[in-house]
């Protein structure tokens, strides 16, 4: 599971479209992302600073867990180094439950719902956030279609009194091989849903990816892409990472 959200002027930086599939109980996963932004016109706050995000290199370390056959829970650690700055840690963010609805295959459409609390430095940023996902997966042979209707709030801070933001972002995948696996993803970030943004000041980016799986039982993946952006407020151009290890 990967993933990167941008909200208002506070962007992280990590971009995954998440699937209905869960963890087995009691198996874990290690995972590491790095995030990099060769090419960007924008600026934000990073400890009080206006920086530029061309050049910034991000990266999560992520712990999960399955408690159940349908449900996972997460634990992350997200960092940050803008060209010219220190590395340091700006957030911690807990997944209280990625939870897959019924089996596989007994819905047209497979569901799961995904909810997250983000944490940020006070010094970084002031505002908690929750974030909650409906996510929606369906299989048509060799190919694979997920959307992921995400809603976002700010619940402290300044900001608290904004509406809920809305983003909509979905992947297709072909799955014919078991271990290679070609990708292409939709990420958007369409503003408040009371007064949603028209498109050209929207976040929209389009991400060439794949899912590579190694190990004598595929308990390693490597997802990787690069990202366009289709409008002015987003960055240029964004290269992703994640290796992941899952265990017993």
């Amino acid at each position: 599971m990967f993933l990167i959200v941008i909200t208002g002027n506070v962007r992280s930086q990590f971009f995954q479209v998440y699937g209905y599939t869960t963890l087995d109980p009691s198996e874990k996963e290690f995972v590491y992302w790095t995030t990099l932004i060769p090419s960007s016109d924008h600026s934000y706050s990073f400890f009080g600073n206006d920086v530029s995000r061309d050049g910034l290199f991000a990266h999560s370390l992520e712990f999960e867990y399955g408690l159940s056959p349908n449900w996972t829970i997460a634990f992350y650690m997200d960092f940050e180094q803008p060209k010219g700055e220190s590395f340091k840690w700006v957030r911690t963010k807990a997944v209280m439950f990625h939870y897959s609805l019924f089996e596989k295959g007994l819905l047209p459409v497979d569901l799961a719902l995904y909810g997250e609390y983000k944490l940020p430095r006070k010094d970084y940023k002031i505002a908690e956030e929750i974030e909650f996902k409906l996510i929606m997966e369906k299989d048509l042979g060799s190919h694979r279609l997920i959307l992921n209707p995400t809603f976002e709030k700010k619940i402290s801070g300044p900001e608290v009194g904004e509406g809920v933001e809305f983003a909509l972002n979905g992947a297709y995948t072909f799955i014919r091989s078991t271990r290679f696996q070609p990708r292409l993803e939709y990420y958007s970030k369409m503003g408040e849903l009371y007064d949603m943004n028209v498109f050209s000041d929207q976040k929209n980016y389009l991400f060439t990816s794949f899912d590579l799986f190694f190990g004598k039982y595929s308990q390693f993946r490597w997802h990787a892409g690069v990202g366009l952006g289709l409008t002015d407020p987003s960055d240029n151009i964004i290269i992703k990472s994640i290796l992941s290890w899952e265990f017993f």
